[in-house]
């Protein structure tokens, strides 16, 4: 059975939020194996093993959250080579733009050769530094991104 890696963090919940969304899309679909990692939990051997990786994170200060990065900084060098043409793609949470954090996810990708396959998400709530609730239509969005990955797992595509 194929993988779907999700990792994520969240300082205020809204990033959590969409997260679950989106596992509990590809997990509804009885399709595929989903792991669900807190990025400060989720290692190389996580992302060796999945056939995709789905990432969200807030946007802190313009840029990819730091747990998020430290994710990145160890599993960067050991997965270097040995995780090309992986699907994946990127949720954000931002207060007010998303776009940092997006372009910097993409730029790791693009350093381990992953393959991009849904442009991501983008979700500004107006909110920053403070608890929030994701809007039920973004959730939507979330969970049919997380069907979305599962079926394309599935069928072979990804």
């Amino acid at each position: 059975m194929k993988e779907l890696l999700i990792v994520w963090h969240s300082q205020f919940g809204g990033t959590a939020q969409m997260a679950e969304a989106a596992r509990d899309g590809a997990t509804a679909m009885e399709l595929v194996t989903v792991t669900y990692r807190h990025a400060r939990e989720a290692g190389v051997d996580d992302l060796l093993r999945c056939d995709a990786l789905l990432v969200a994170t807030s946007e802190n200060f313009g840029s990819l959250s730091g747990i998020t990065k430290d994710f990145f900084e160890r599993v960067y060098y050991p997965c270097e080579g040995r995780v090309e043409g992986k699907a994946y793609t990127v949720i954000v949470c931002a207060g007010t733009d998303g776009t940092g954090a997006m372009v910097q996810t993409d730029r790791i990708a693009r350093g381990l050769a992953l393959r991009k396959v849904h442009p991501g998400i983008v979700c500004t709530t107006g909110v920053t530094a403070r608890r929030q609730t994701i809007a039920a239509d973004v959730l939507a969005r979330c969970r049919d991104l997380g069907a979305l990955l599962a079926g394309g797992l599935d069928a072979g595509m990804f």
